[in-house]
């Protein structure tokens, strides 16, 4: 419902609308340092990649919005980002949800033909609980993003909790090093069972790891913009907070380089790239000696890390075309899923159990593919093409309203550009791996595209501070 915001202030003037702003303000700051604490803690079990997480992650983002809701009603308040100020992807959200739900809860009956099988089905999910436990997901990061579009409303407030969200990465790539070099190469301080000599911080899997490292280096590419930024109005560069930057981002870059993740390397620098040229377009014209500087600056470190850390990454190269033969010969059989339930899909959840219906040869039998490696092909088989595209059609809804916002504004693009970057980064990785799929990873991304995506109720407003 749209709001006539000069009505609005003379009403809340009349009625001690100071007290309330005031009040609104203090409460979106305790949210931000408790979104903050949350996305912390959020990666250390396992990358919240187990279902009794989801449950408690679940409940602490629910029982915050809750709580928070309680506490505006009280003060008489309106959220700083509403739902109406993002209609269509709220609508494709909870469309989303709802055929989630029809998914394992209405009973129709169905039959699921796999090659030579048939199996019998009282739901359209052939896994019905797991199906439940993705809804369980889908609507925390409904709720979640929603909280931090009241966070990022708030342009300082925004920038303040991208810094701490860079320094939390950084904080758990530190640990990634040292869990791989000083504590025996153990996962929590316990044996690993997988990806011996690659980091994999408080992540089962690498390659998970590095995108989510891969976020923190885009990030902290946006946050040195930033900083640069800054020095073109008071002409004075500021080194101290460049020179802490950069030496977060070598402890990414080292981090990442020790993932030996090629993809998960690739998409961070893919996302890095395209921040550094957001940042030349924007500053470039303006301040050309330092933006070459500074280009030539992230390029030669780069190199550097490449040279000191990078032998396990490149060495990996060579195996590329045996990696991807076996990846085309599962992808060849989950097109066979899609295509043999293109719009209704298995169930949210439940490519485990439905793959077995379609495994053959050459597809190792010796393995266990719970994982399509390919988070579009996993959205396809599970809610079908036309309702396992939403994610896509929000994601990239949100990366062309970033967009936007990063070409109209002369100042303050920067958490804008970040989102793009960070866009680019999961999309490129998705297509051959299911980072995304990882709550901690798919928590913050939503995050940072939340935070990118705050100001969006600037058009026709006169309020940007409360």
């Amino acid at each position: 419902m749209a709001i006539d915001v000069s009505g609005f202030e003379v009403t809340r003037a009349a009625s001690g609308g100071n007290r309330h702003t005031k009040g609104q303000k203090r409460l979106n700051h305790i949210l931000a340092i408790g979104l903050i604490a949350f996305l912390f803690l959020v990666p250390i079990p396992l990358g919240a990649n187990r279902p009794v997480f989801w449950a408690i992650n679940a409940a602490l983002v629910g029982g915050a919005g809750v709580v928070y809701g309680i506490v505006m009603l009280w003060q008489r308040d309106n959220f700083r980002i509403g739902l109406s100020d993002i209609p269509v992807l709220t609508g494709l959200w909870a469309l989303l949800c709802l055929y989630a739900v029809i998914q394992f809860v209405v009973p129709v009956g169905t039959v699921f033909v796999a090659p030579g099988t048939q199996v019998a089905s009282s739901t359209l999910s052939i896994a019905p609980g797991s199906s439940f436990h993705s809804l369980v997901q889908l609507l925390t990061f409904g709720f979640f993003f929603f909280l931090v579009l009241q966070v990022s409303a708030n342009r300082e407030r925004a920038r303040f909790t991208a810094g701490a969200l860079f320094w939390v990465i950084v904080a758990h790539a530190v640990y990634g090093l040292l869990a791989l070099t000083q504590f025996g190469d153990t996962l929590l301080f316990l044996e690993k069972w997988a990806y011996l000599g690659s980091a994999t911080g408080t992540f089962v899997n690498r390659n998970s790891y590095a995108t989510f490292v891969a976020f923190g280096m885009v990030l902290g590419t946006a946050l040195t913009a930033q900083a640069v930024e800054k020095a073109t109005d008071s002409r004075q560069v500021p080194t101290a907070t460049i020179m802490f930057l950069l030496v977060g981002l070598s402890f990414l870059i080292i981090a990442l380089y020790s993932t030996q993740s090629r993809m998960g390397l690739a998409a961070g620098l893919a996302g890095s790239v395209v921040v550094a040229i957001g940042y030349v377009f924007k500053l470039g014209r303006r301040q050309p000696r330092l933006s070459v500087f500074m280009v030539v600056l992230g390029v030669g470190l780069a190199v550097a890390m490449t040279v000191l850390f990078g032998s396990g990454t490149l060495d990996r190269l060579g195996s590329v075309e045996q990696s991807f033969d076996v990846r085309a010969a599962l992808y060849r059989q989950v097109g066979d899923m899609i295509a043999s339930r293109p719009f209704l899909g298995f169930g949210g959840g439940s490519f485990e159990a439905a793959f077995p219906l379609f495994h053959a040869l050459p597809v190792s039998p010796d393995l266990v593919w719970n994982k399509t490696h390919s988070t579009y092909l996993a959205l396809w088989v599970e809610y079908g093409v036309i309702f396992g595209s939403i994610p896509l059609l929000v994601v990239l809804g949100i990366g062309f309203r970033c967009i936007g916002l990063f070409i109209r504004r002369k100042s303050d693009w920067v958490l804008p550009l970040a989102s793009l970057g960070i866009i680019i980064t999961a999309a490129l990785h998705s297509l051959v791996d299911f980072s995304l799929e990882m709550e901690a990873n798919a928590l913050f991304f939503s995050a940072l595209l939340g935070l990118g995506l705050g100001g969006v109720t600037e058009y026709g407003r006169r309020q940007k501070t409360r």
